[in-house]
């Protein structure tokens, strides 16, 4: 067996950077392993692991086998093909034509379009309807069932029939290999500036500060930064983030299996301005180290929902008898101690719903001034896009609007009255009553809408603007 120190050099010189910090990766059927590879992973995993294994413990003779007895779903094989699909993954890679897809009552529409890929470049656009793929009707199909038509070898064709204004068009596109969008910046209005970051790659630090300095001289004066549904990724990533806002400090303490602290340095920072983070139950690992730190130095406020509760740190050893296998080694906690594993964050602000989470944030960070523009499969608010099929229909001449963002937009409060079997909508102690019954409520998706003209009467201050089977809503 290689004394622990050797091991330890491998891990030290050759993927000082590669700690990741992840959810759980669906891993295929491994193939089969050589002696060699179950001997060398039975060494990692005994003197490594964060259980501190034995060989009673690892007592299988199949590295898929040794793993599972661990009970750890961070730890993994993956062979060379494996590999690669996780590590595209990881980096936001993929091949196929660039439409984020969503489904209402079984049409599939094109929630967004990635800029720069062959939808985009073909014309495609959000809230186009896929009526067919690869020359299959898309009735019917799942998102997953459409996506694995769409996506395939790079320089291969699909063709794709999509419906947009009573009309058909049909599109050939030609995959190619696309790079999900990581930061992206964007000013929201009233001087807040908002930045989404969805995975923490190995540039993602490089590309959140080239996007932060762009807000910066476009005049910002209050950060949001939206990290919901951000699974994590590198450590090294979110250290550079968090070395943006931290003067002198840490960004966690990460201990290994024996109790040893090694504190991650995150410093030379510093910024004038108020930071809001948004989180929701999918803000996991590395989105979690970062949040908790700005969190703990008093930097920033979390708005949303409690976190997912991943607080282990893995690294990523390369086989030499052929493979990989990340393997957790250590546990972080926050700055001031925090544990994040099992347990998440609690957020600041406490607030559900995609849309009332993001206005909430946008209010939070000093904004006052609100648009929002209803797509068939979206909403945009102050031009951030989310996906929200039916939140506006359209009844003869008038609107039926999602209530929950209507009273986000005008600050107000929604409960239900279950002895009386009431709706309220309340604000500055002002009550507004609607039985189950009441025929101004209708339900989409599990979701009370409301009679657009009877909620502006209530709150005069929201303006609509409804032309060409669209509706735009705002408020001062």
């Amino acid at each position: 067996m290689k004394p622990l120190n050797v091991i330890a050099k491998r891990l030290l010189t050759a993927l000082l950077a590669a700690f990741v910090l992840i959810g759980v990766w669906p891993a295929a059927p491994a193939g089969a392993e050589t002696k060699e590879q179950v001997d060398e992973v039975r060494e990692i995993l005994e003197q490594l692991h964060l259980s501190k294994p034995d060989d009673s413990d690892l007592n299988q003779t199949a590295i898929d086998a040794m793993v599972e007895s661990l009970h750890d779903p961070y730890t993994e094989y993956f062979d060379p093909e494996e590999w690669k699909s996780f590590s595209d993954s990881l980096e936001q890679h993929f091949s196929g034509v660039g439409i984020v897809l969503v489904q209402d009552a079984g049409t599939i529409y094109a929630e967004d379009v990635i800029p720069g890929s062959p939808a985009e470049k073909a014309g495609v656009k959000p809230d186009d309807v896929i009526v067919s793929a690869a020359g299959a009707p898309a009735k019917g199909l799942t998102i997953a069932d459409l996506q694995q038509k769409l996506r395939g070898k790079e320089g291969t064709s699909v063709q794709l029939g999509v419906e947009r204004g009573g009309k058909t068009l049909s599109f050939t596109l030609v995959r190619s290999s696309i790079q999900l969008p990581v930061a992206e910046g964007h000013l929201l209005g009233d001087g807040v500036g908002y930045l989404s970051l969805s995975g923490f790659t190995s540039d993602a630090g490089s590309l959140f500060e080239e996007e932060l300095g762009k807000l910066e001289k476009s005049g910002m004066t209050s950060l949001v930064i939206d990290l919901r549904d951000n699974g994590g990724g590198y450590v090294s990533a979110a250290q550079q983030i968090a070395s943006l806002f931290i003067q002198d400090g840490v960004l966690a303490h990460l201990k290994d299996r024996d109790g040893n602290d090694t504190p991650i340095e995150a410093k030379g920072g510093g910024k004038d301005y108020p930071v809001t983070v948004l989180v929701n139950g999918s803000t996991a690992s590395a989105s979690e180290l970062l949040s908790g730190a700005l969190q703990d130095y008093g930097i920033a406020k979390l708005t949303g929902t409690k976190t997912f509760g991943k607080g282990v740190v893995q690294s990523i050893i390369q086989l030499e008898s052929g493979g990989v296998i990340k393997v957790t080694v250590q546990e972080y906690f926050t700055p001031n101690g925090r544990k994040v594993d099992k347990t998440g964050l609690t957020p600041d602000h406490a607030v559900n719903g995609t849309e009332e989470q993001l206005i909430a944030a946008f209010q939070d960070a000093g904004g006052r001034a609100l648009t929002v523009e209803f797509g068939k499969s979206s909403v945009l608010i102050n031009g951030i896009r989310t996906a929200h099929p039916g939140a506006a229909v359209q009844n003869g001449n008038g609107w039926s609007v999602h209530l929950r963002l209507a009273a986000a937009l005008v600050g107000a409060q929604i409960g239900y009255d279950a002895k009386a079997k009431t709706v309220t909508v309340s604000r500055g102690g002002v009550v507004h009553k609607l039985s189950e019954g009441d025929a101004r409520l209708t339900k989409k998706n599990g979701w009370n809408l409301i009679d657009l003209q009877t909620f502006a009467g209530w709150f005069p201050e929201l303006k609509s603007d409804a032309a060409g089977g669209t509706l735009k809503l705002s408020v001062r």
